[in-house]
């Protein structure tokens, strides 16, 4: 059978299940009574089983039928769920998301019919017949034992419709026909006095000592456990736990991303070249002309808009593994976390995603490894035994905010300002005249860390280069506040999408330019006898306070105009610094379609962001902000 037109769904409906499976075992770790989560996860792995058999991808076929059947033996109470069993399923999901990686690329590097129907021993990171045997030592041990607490009941079985194929599970723990009298008798298999063994209606024989089985069960699970999640032997200089917390962008099965990148490059040269249209028949007087110019712009907006919403892609798509890996890097190091997300329904371009994902992992790692202390010592401190780690994401006109927040020791700068002094980032005298804002700028300095221990992910300052570099580039500024003691919050401000934004068009001596709006806070009019000079830097005062000004005719190597009486000031900022720059003449705001440098020699120009057409056929060139402070 020829499976290659149907990859491209079942990938996309496999990733959906695999969420599900790891959201709903992240819910139970903390509420194992959950019957909807239980039953959900059971309809999770029972579906994904299905769609593999069709496709015929043997591994996970088995995978997932031994997986279903431990969470069925978990939904009918015959053993109770515990931590361990909760890391042999979880491996398992990884296990699954690796396999579906693997025949998803093997299927699409081989053109035509499959020859084999998916039989083959596929690499992965996760050892699958370790994953397969650890469920399989649980599966085997007896069916009718029965761990529960006293007086627990099963799981209501949620009934499946006639696709979904099998029915939700027998009820377990039947009552018994006799209550012992004796005191110490048990209930949840069946109830009767401990001296005798009643005989279930099904024949079986229950088991006399269920505190002996208990206990054989647990271990059962223990060695399975360790098999295939072992923490401590992870080398001492790393900190990552087994699992991948591995950033990616579900595709959409109909449409691929380069598809998309190519429409929108479409619609960009249709929204110029109708602008250069408007430009041409200006001056011509044609109501019909105009009628038609007027439908055209509307159309071409109208598609422009809908292109641009097919690229936005919610911030669930890359946040839902945090939970995970939260959870995990915790559970590393001996810390009790209280993770939250809020705002994930709200949607960015997918180049914008891909590119922040490792930057958010970075920001959380940093959270819980540097930042969460430990219960003990939070304890101490008056604080709760749990930290907490809050993600925020928000919609404010035309740019996105997310904000990753947490309680835990904060940034002490005086201790920045020591390693950078050490290090020869800053000399002693700068050091002693730095303002508390800029030195927790320090920290987005290349290679510094006040972590005492190297590892993976220790340090705040490792890496934050990265994340600084990547938002700039994609037009967007990274703020952080801190406080000692009491926490540190990360802000990153990103625009909605990288191929069309808002932009002030200005004027420099004859030539135009754009400055994006993500970055503008005012614009000023100011009389040039308002300028003062501190220390040689002009700066002017608004409201009360001192802003810097920046002329873009010196920057670009050009005289001073003599003859101005007004100056015109874009107030920006970055990073909580505010600055003017100066420009010839405030153009109005304007649309812009994005076109980025593809020459390096161009790219590595600095101050400019990219160029973009205007109506008239020019090209100007976007300015980069974030290079000027």
């Amino acid at each position: 059978m020829d499976i290659s037109k149907y990859m491209g769904i079942f990938r996309a409906e496999s990733e959906k299940y695999i969420k599900e499976l790891s959201d709903s075992l992240l819910v139970l770790e903390t509420d194992p009574e959950n019957a909807e989560q239980m039953n959900t996860l059971f309809r999770a792995a029972h579906t994904f089983k299905g769609m593999a058999a069709t496709m015929g991808f043997k591994q996970i076929v088995e995978l997932t039928h031994e997986m279903e059947s431990l969470i069925d033996r978990l939904r009918t109470r015959q053993i109770v769920l515990n931590s361990s069993l909760i890391d042999v399923l979880l491996v398992c999901v990884d296990a699954l998301e690796e396999l579906l990686e693997n025949v998803c690329e093997s299927e699409g590097n081989k053109p035509g019919k499959r020859e084999k129907d998916g039989d083959t021993k596929n690499e992965s990171h996760t050892d699958v017949y370790e994953v397969l045997k650890a469920l399989r030592e649980v599966n085997d041990s007896p069916e009718n034992v029965s761990i529960q607490k006293a007086g627990d009941k099963s799981l209501p079985a949620e009934k499946e419709n006639e696709e979904g194929g099998e029915e939700g599970g027998e009820e377990g723990g039947e009552e018994g026909e006799e209550e012992g009298e004796e005191e110490g008798e048990e209930e949840g298999g069946e109830e009767g006095g401990e001296e005798g063994c009643k005989i279930k209606d099904n024949g079986k024989k229950c088991i006399r000592d269920k505190e002996v089985s208990k206990t054989a069960e647990t271990n059962k699970v223990k060695n399975a456990t360790k098999e295939i999640y072992r923490p401590e032997k992870e080398e001492k200089t790393s900190a990552y736990p087994k699992s991948n917390p591995k950033v990616k962008i579900v595709q959409n099965p109909r449409i691929s991303t380069e598809q998309l990148d190519k429409l929108m490059n479409l619609v960009g040269e249709l929204v110029i070249n109708q602008s250069r249209i408007n430009e041409l028949t200006r001056n011509l007087q044609s109501k019909e002309l105009e009628a038609a110019l007027s439908d055209f712009h509307k159309l071409t907006r109208e598609l422009q808009d809908e292109v641009i919403e097919a690229r936005m892609v919610p911030l669930d798509h890359i946040t839902y593994i945090y939970p995970r890996m939260i959870r995990d890097l915790a559970r590393l190091q001996n810390k009790k976390i209280d993770f939250i997300i809020k705002g994930k329904e709200i949607k960015l371009d997918r180049t914008i995603l891909e590119e922040i994902g490792d930057s958010l992992v970075h920001l959380l790692r940093n959270a819980v490894d540097h930042g969460i202390e430990i219960p003990e010592k939070r304890l101490k401190l008056g604080k709760k035994e749990n930290g907490t780690i809050l993600v925020t994401a928000s919609r404010q006109e035309n740019f996105v905010l997310i904000r990753i927040e947490d309680d835990g020791c904060g940034i002490d700068t005086n201790e920045i300002r020591k390693v950078a002094l050490k290090k020869g980032i800053i000399s002693r005298e700068s050091a002693e005249q730095l303002q508390e804002e800029e030195a927790m700028q320090l920290i987005f300095t290349p290679g510094l860390s006040t972590s005492d221990s190297v590892t993976d992910i220790s340090g705040r300052g490792i890496g934050m280069d990265v994340v600084k570099n990547r938002v700039e580039r994609l037009g967007g500024s990274v703020k952080v506040e801190s406080k000692p003691g009491l926490g540190s919050r990360f802000e990153l401000k990103l625009p909605l999408t990288v191929a069309v934004y808002q932009a002030m068009l200005v004027r420099v001596e004859k030539e135009k330019y754009a400055i994006p709006f993500t970055n503008i806070v005012k614009n000023i009019e100011v009389n040039s006898q308002e300028i003062k000079h501190i220390k040689g830097q002009e700066v002017i005062l608004i409201d009360n306070k001192i802003l810097p000004l920046l002329r873009l005719r010196r920057q670009f190597q050009l005289s001073d105009d003599d003859n101005e009486n007004n100056i015109f000031v874009v107030m920006v900022e970055k990073h909580g610094q505010y600055i003017g720059v100066v420009v010839d003449e405030l153009l109005g705001k304007q649309e812009v379609i994005v076109k980025s440098f593809k020459s390096k020699l161009l790219d590595n120009t600095g101050r400019f962001a990219g160029a973009t057409i205007l109506g008239d056929g020019n090209v100007i060139l976007i300015i980069d902000v974030n290079s000027l402070i």
